[in-house]
C-alpha cells in the first residue's frame, strides 16, 4: 500500500483551521465508506442468499466468479480518504462550521453577566 502525500498548505488556505477541515473530510471519507459498503452489500446479497439457502449441495460451497470480480472491482477503487480529499480539492464539497449549543449557553451567560441582570 503506497501513501500519498497531501499538500497541507493547500487544505490550509482553503479554510483558516486545518485541523477543522481534517476532520470534515475524514467525515466525508466515512459517508463514501458507508455508501461504498451498502453497494457492495447490495449488489452480493444474491449470492449470499444462493449459498444460504443452495439448491443443491455443491451449491453451498461454491465460490461465484461474479463475486470474486464484484469484490476485486470494490478493492481496486481509491479508498474512501483519497476519495474525499480528491473531492474537498475539486470543490464538489465544503463544510461551514455551526456554533455548538454549550458556546451558545456560554455566550448567553457571559451576555447576562454583562448586563448585570
Amino acid at each position: 500500500m503506497s501513501v500519498k502525500p497531501v499538500d497541507l498548505n493547500k487544505l490550509r488556505s482553503t479554510h483558516e483551521n486545518l485541523y477543522e477541515t481534517v476532520v470534515a473530510i475524514s467525515k466525508k471519507a466515512r459517508d463514501i465508506h458507508d455508501e461504498e459498503r451498502a453497494e457492495l452489500e447490495e449488489r452480493l446479497m444474491p449470492y449470499k442468499e444462493m449459498i444460504r439457502n443452495p439448491t443443491s449441495e455443491s451449491e453451498s460451497e461454491k465460490v461465484f466468479p461474479e463475486q470474486i470480480a464484484i469484490s476485486v472491482e470494490f478493492e481496486c477503487r481509491d479508498k474512501p480518504a483519497l476519495q474525499a480529499v480528491a473531492q474537498f480539492f475539486e470543490e464538489k464539497y465544503d463544510y461551514i462550521l455551526e456554533k455548538s449549543s454549550e458556546n451558545k449557553v456560554t455566550d448567553a451567560e457571559d451576555d447576562d453577566e454583562a448586563h448585570g441582570d
